[in-house]
């Protein structure tokens, strides 16, 4: 007689089997344009961003997600000198690539010293509202370890150019400054920066020898197999790192992003950019400029009746989108400061690190009594769009009363609410949906009329 349970066991068994090694492979999708890519997907806060251009490949640029941390990212952009859906594991060759046979680039032959070829190069120009710039990211690549203090040194740069800083490569180790490569970083050298992910071949008496250009014994013949300990093709990666840079707040910046193979085409390399990590921080908030596009009201460009706007006179208990004509008229010239306020999920209460940043903020709208008080209410897109309408109004209406309560007067303040339709990033995240669940606080000044009353404020902006 069939035991049931045994046979039911079994069905489950194989049905996990086939299911939890999907789950944990690294997606990817190279459907995405440049510029979603960057403005969707990359940006953080405290940075704007302007033309977005790419130059390359279409299959070696794309948006990842890895839910199992493989590469220790769990979304961003990948660049890559080969084919973007090769990083995708396990690893079971030690010399996966794809040679795309396109131009290399000036700035890496420089760094590398070397030729370069298959170039993949994302450029855009941005703003930020502190000094500091900051992102992060992962190098990993196929040249790993068999070419490790070989010329076949695949290279790659992050240069910046704006006030103060010409063509700055910020893809370098912290403290030494060295650039991050493939002889820079491996199992002999800063090797606590280094992850081995390598393929051991233990199933042929010889193997093929990448630097010696033949067959040699293979010293691992005969052993046991050894799995590589990551779910990705690359033979070792970086730990995560960080490219840091002082900035100008509010001045134009460009970078460039740039991978490439060196002296050949073959043996993938690839860069990944952290979801959300290109953001901007310090101790210097300043008026929040556009310089990409014509200074306007943004909601000028909102149909009427999507358009939710109430102007506080007192306590607000609740807000009626009112009856509107049309959109409002677009503000020729004005001024922002552009902050944000985090609320936990589903909820519309304030936190006590979120009541200390509103009192500075009330201390700087009294300072500047000429500036208007907009607040924006926005949430993910967990639950219905309907719920999170109500939803962002409360958190409108939460900030909107105790500014009142801290002496603000109602007359300069005005109300908008969006739900979930206005999202900063990607909601398929628990880090994208933590940044969507805000409240904006905008600070907006007629230049000639408060240049006079305007101070300077002194807030880190986060």
């Amino acid at each position: 007689m069939i035991n049931t349970k045994i046979v039911n066991g079994l069905c489950l068994a194989l049905v996990l089997l086939t299911i939890l090694p999907s789950q944990a492979q690294i997606t990817i999708d190279t459907s995405f344009t440049a510029e979603r890519l960057v403005k969707k997907i990359l940006i953080g806060n405290g940075v704007l961003v302007g033309p977005v251009s790419y130059q390359g490949p279409k299959h070696a640029i794309a948006h990842f997600q890895d839910p199992a941390f493989n590469v220790h990212l769990e979304e961003g952009i990948l660049l890559t000198t080969g084919n973007a859906f090769f990083v995708k594991g396990p690893n079971r060759v030690p010399d996966r690539g794809w040679a795309s046979g396109t131009a290399g680039d000036i700035d890496l032959d420089h760094l590398s010293a070397g030729k370069t070829h298959d170039a993949a190069i994302l450029e855009f120009d941005f703003v930020t509202s502190s000094e500091y710039l900051s992102f992060n990211f992962t190098f990993g690549s196929e040249e790993y370890l068999e070419y490790v203090g070989s010329k076949y040194n695949d290279v790659f740069g992050f240069f910046i150019d704006g006030p103060g800083l010409d063509h700055l490569n910020l893809a370098v180790l912290p403290q030494t400054g060295e650039p991050i490569t493939v002889n820079n970083i491996n199992h002999k050298k800063n090797k606590k920066f280094y992850h081995d992910n390598g393929y051991q071949n233990t199933s042929h008496p010889y193997i093929w020898d990448n630097r010696k250009k033949k067959p040699v014994r293979n010293k691992r013949y005969g052993k046991a197999p050894k799995k590589s300990p990551y779910n990705v093709q690359f033979d070792g990666f970086t730990q995560v790192l960080e490219a840091r840079c002082r900035v100008v707040p509010n001045e134009i910046y460009h970078i460039k992003l740039a991978i490439a193979d060196v002296s050949d085409y073959i043996l993938d390399s690839g860069v990944f950019l952290e979801a959300g990590s290109f953001r901007s921080f310090g101790d210097q908030v300043v008026v929040w400029d556009n310089p990409f596009e014509p200074v306007h009201n943004r909601d000028s460009e909102r149909p009427a009746e999507d358009l939710m706007v109430h102007r506080v006179a007192s306590k607000v208990e609740h807000l009626i989108p009112p009856e509107l004509p049309g959109a409002p008229a677009a503000i020729t010239a004005l001024e922002r400061k552009w902050y944000n306020i985090q609320f936990e999920f589903n909820s519309f209460d304030i936190t006590p690190v979120s009541s200390q940043r509103l009192q500075k903020l009330s201390d700087i709208a009294a300072e500047n009594p000429r500036a208007t008080v907009k607040i924006i209410g926005h949430t993910d897109n967990v639950g219905s769009m309907a719920y999170n309408r109500k939803l962002s109004a409360q958190r409108s209406i939460a900030v909107a009363n105790y500014l009142l309560d801290q002496g603000v007067e109602g007359s300069r303040i005005q109300t908008l609410y969006y739900g979930e339709t206005q999202p900063i990033h990607a909601n398929s995240t628990a880090y994208g949906r933590t940044l969507n669940r805000r409240v904006e606080f905008i600070l907006e000044f007629e230049p000639e009329l408060n240049t006079a009353n305007y101070r300077k404020p002194n807030l880190v902006d986060n």
